[in-house]
């Protein structure tokens, strides 16, 4: 069997999003909210650790899970930030968001939404996140940068309106980038 370019990018999308999904599930149960603290010394847990951890969110509805991660934008391959348009550098954080049908028979069935995102900043500056909706093989997920060059910490506001529903989704949450 001949493995042709495609089939590896396809491959390497394929895996991104189940990494992003397991690390958002992992990192984020039983905890509100997380920071990386590379000041700290980390419990050797045989996962990743330091800035390269994403910062997981999760909000369940009735319906719906609403799951959002924050990362270092350096963690995208060179062809993912190529297909996302994202210009990586270090002060650059990649913002998540994944909407999950609970009601599906499909396990981690993903479902399209109207996405709003902005952050405030500690003086409550506010600023919207530009969000782009990706669909690899089936699953939908969209994603947004944040500038971490000028302030390291973000209150993050976020409304997702799935197709239809009438639920509003709403999340909000802290992130300390620490990095």
């Amino acid at each position: 069997m001949m493995i042709t370019w495609h089939n590896t990018m396809v491959w390497r999308s394929i895996l991104f999003i189940v990494v992003l999904h397991l690390t958002v599930a992992l990192t984020a149960c039983g905890k509100v909210e997380q920071s990386v603290d590379s000041a700290k010394e980390p419990p050797n847990t045989g996962e990743p650790v330091g800035p390269e951890q994403p910062l997981g969110h999760i909000v369940e509805f009735d319906n719906f899970t609403l799951r959002a991660n924050v990362s270092r934008a350096t963690v995208l391959s060179d062809t993912m930030a190529q297909k996302y348009g994202i210009t990586v550098h270090p002060d650059l954080a990649v913002l998540n968001l994944v909407i999950l049908d609970n009601t599906s028979d499909r396990s981690q069935a993903t479902v399209e939404a109207v996405v709003s995102a902005r952050h405030e900043n500690l003086l409550g500056h506010s600023k919207e996140i530009d969000m782009q909706s990706i669909e690899t093989d089936g699953y939908i997920s969209y994603i947004g940068t944040l500038d971490a060059s000028s302030q390291r910490v973000f209150q993050l506001i976020i409304s997702a309106q799935p197709q239809g529903s009438e639920q509003p989704l709403q999340m909000n949450f802290e992130v300390r980038l620490n990095w």
